[in-house]
């Protein structure tokens, strides 16, 4: 078949028609959705935890009943990184990174970037850009003549220039109708703000804003500040919020958004004096927590280079399998530096809060539950920055080494004969086993650390929990009860103290078991340990006991704020 002929029959396959003839292009979607997903799914693994798994789905199918798009059913699954993002591919399959799930501090926040999401899938946005690069690559194979060289390479400048564009206005499409989504079933769209108002939003520089596929997260929170339904809701809107806000348990929480005031406010943290005996400990943790910071930020710079590399291979790209091999490795091996890193800064950045609020309770009593939580969650956040601070030189040198092998491909000069280009690929390949093997050795050190870091966490929210609901609190009791047995889908037995019965809860979710049959066997083995030798997934159950914590704290500040009841918290 003629090229002519080839490219016009391709035309009138993949470009959207009007009437039945548009069910082909549906169709498409699903296929080329199905090759996204495995391809995620297959890279990063897949986190089936019901502990999560079935708080996402529930979150993202409500956000997305609203959706006017019917022909596809968006699905919602949880990617096993750490890595903090959420996007959704081609044929309604949209992500959310384990990593992602664990900077989110309420149900309102998870529903607007699924929401968000959701809008990405209404607009078809993923299927336009895959079909449009497609369409794109197919007409600049046809350019012939002296000059077609030139004449692809500039195309393909614009080309990626134009994508970058769009991508921007396609975010902001989603994030529209991602407030209109999350408003529309009751949760707040101010999560939006609150989300993003959590991430450090450093300044870019000229270049990455350049090349940066989404709009900062200043810009995005100045939009959504102009949006009437986060700012300036109907007095019926805020009663449907309300309503909805109440259907979750959260009374206090729905007159704050009937008063028109942010229902996610964090109440201030309680203050902390830092015993005489504990000085040296607390100084070391900080140090610790500083200086990985600071070892990683070379790392930061490295890859920084790196995602810029990978934008310049769509111009320096060559027709030669074997590059397209070494590409695709180097873009595999960057990514997963940059899961690693993730991990690593998260270690960093929460061990210092993690260690405070588990030295309140360093001066109870020794006897006391939550002293002996206190010592051994304590030497947890040491563990897990000591652990962690091993894993800052091994990815440092991944990065770098990721980072020349992408040097080299983008070098057009660097063109020799058959025998030579051989030498030279296989010079590229072995800098990528070796930046794989100290992957391999970052990842062990940063997964035990952050191993560590989550039992403390776990030690953190089950005290804070026993502190803010005292077992003779009738009151109390019944909040946190509702309230658990909402987060978790399940009724459970509630005796006992609070913190201890909330993981017991949790665990026997997560390993779909009667609570008491969790229990048993478990002698004089803490709840946070009993975790990992029943094989749970520590890192899981300190997410969802932290998501109850915060709802439970929200509560009684609000109720405490408006002389209601709790008045003794």
């Amino acid at each position: 078949m003629k090229k002519s002929v080839l490219l016009s029959v391709l035309l009138l396959l993949l470009l959207p028609r009007a009437g039945g003839a548009d069910k082909f292009s549906v169709e498409l979607e699903k296929i080329l959705g199905q090759q996204v997903a495995f391809a995620l799914t297959s890279g990063s693994g897949v986190d089936t935890d019901p502990l999560l798994a079935d708080w996402v789905q529930k979150v993202g199918e409500r956000v997305a009943s609203v959706s006017p798009r019917r022909d596809i059913l968006p699905n919602f699954t949880i990617l096993g990184t750490d890595a903090a993002n959420a996007l959704a591919a081609p044929g309604g399959h949209i992500f959310v990174t384990r990593g992602l799930l664990d900077a989110i501090e309420s149900d309102d926040e998870l529903a607007v970037v699924l929401a968000h999401e959701t809008g990405h899938h209404v607009k078809r946005h993923a299927y336009q850009q895959v079909q449009a690069q497609f369409l794109f690559l197919l007409g600049a194979s046809f350019i012939q003549g002296k000059n077609s060289q030139q004449i692809r390479n500039g195309l393909v400048i614009l080309n990626a220039l134009r994508t970058l564009h769009k991508s921007r206005e396609h975010e902001a499409q989603a994030d529209e109708l991602g407030i209109e989504f999350a408003a529309k079933t009751g949760y707040d769209p101010g999560g939006l703000i609150q989300f993003f108002d959590g991430f450090d939003n450093r300044k870019r520089s000229r270049l990455e804003e350049y090349f940066a596929t989404h709009p900062s997260p200043e810009k995005r929170i100045h939009a959504a500040e102009k949006n009437p339904l986060v700012t300036r809701p109907t007095v019926e809107q805020r009663e449907a919020m309300a309503e909805a806000f109440r259907e979750r348990g959260l009374v206090h929480s729905a007159r704050v958004v009937k008063q028109g005031k942010n229902p996610l406010e964090l109440p201030p943290l309680p203050p902390t004096d830092t015993p005489e005996r504990l000085k040296n400990e607390r100084e070391e943790v900080l140090r610790l927590s500083e200086k990985i910071a600071k070892s990683l930020s070379p790392t930061v710079g490295s890859q920084k280079i790196g995602n810029v590399l990978q934008t310049l291979l769509l111009i320096n790209s060559q027709g030669d399998l074997r590059w397209l091999y070494i590409a695709s490795r180097a873009y595999t091996v960057q990514t997963q530096v940059e899961d690693l890193m993730a991990r690593t800064s998260r270690v960093a950045r929460t061990s210092p809060g993690t260690y405070d609020a588990l030295m309140r309770y360093a001066d109870l009593p020794p006897s006391h539950p939550a002293a002996q939580e206190s010592v051994l969650g304590r030497e947890e956040v040491l563990q897990a920055l000591g652990r962690t601070e091993g894993a800052t030189t091994p990815l440092l040198r991944a990065s770098r080494a990721v980072t020349t092998v992408l040097i080299d491909l983008n070098n057009r000069f660097l063109r020799f004969g058959n025998e030579e280009t051989w030498l030279r690929y296989g010079a590229l390949e072995g800098l990528l086993r070796y930046a794989e093997s100290e992957m391999a050795r970052a990842d062990k050190m940063s997964g035990i650390g952050w191993r560590y870091l989550a039992y403390a966490r776990i030690r953190r929210y089950q005290e804070r929990l026993s502190e803010l609901i005292p077992e003779n609190d009738i009151a109390r009791r019944s909040l946190w009860y509702d309230l658990t047995q909402k987060r978790f889908g399940r009724a459970f037995d509630g005796t006992g103290r609070t913190g201890d019965v909330t993981v017991r809860a949790a665990l026997a979710v997560e390993l779909s078991e009667d609570p008491r049959e969790v229990e048993m066997g478990r002698g004089g083995t803490t709840w946070a340990d009993w975790v990992g030798e029943k094989d749970g997934i520590p890192e899981n159950v300190a997410t969802a006991i932290r998501l109850l914590t915060l709802d439970v704290e929200r509560e009684i500040y609000f109720a405490r704020r408006d002389g209601e009841s709790y008045e003794n918290s």
